[in-house]
């Protein structure tokens, strides 16, 4: 799934929680935040910190890829370096 702006990645940490079945309060205690934190990420607020957002998808066991918009592969670090 692309993701390109902070309600579709709200959206998707949203739907892994309920997968989860945590609670947004169950969430906030993984990850060292505050409910109201884990609520204002899942409702795509713009100005989410990055930090916060890795330590939400780190307690919903989850890793970002980048990928390029165009459908091609970006290359791998290893292939870079």
């Amino acid at each position: 799934m692309a993701i390109r702006d902070t309600k579709q990645l709200g959206a998707a940490l949203q739907r892994e929680r309920k997968r989860q079945n945590l609670t947004q309060t169950q969430l906030a205690e993984k990850a060292s935040l505050r409910q109201q934190t884990v609520s204002a990420v899942e409702g795509g607020k713009s100005r989410s910190e990055l930090q916060v957002i890795f330590d939400i998808m780190t307690a919903l066991g989850l890793e970002m890829t980048l990928s390029d918009r165009s459908g091609k592969n970006a290359p791998s670090l290893e292939e870079l370096f």
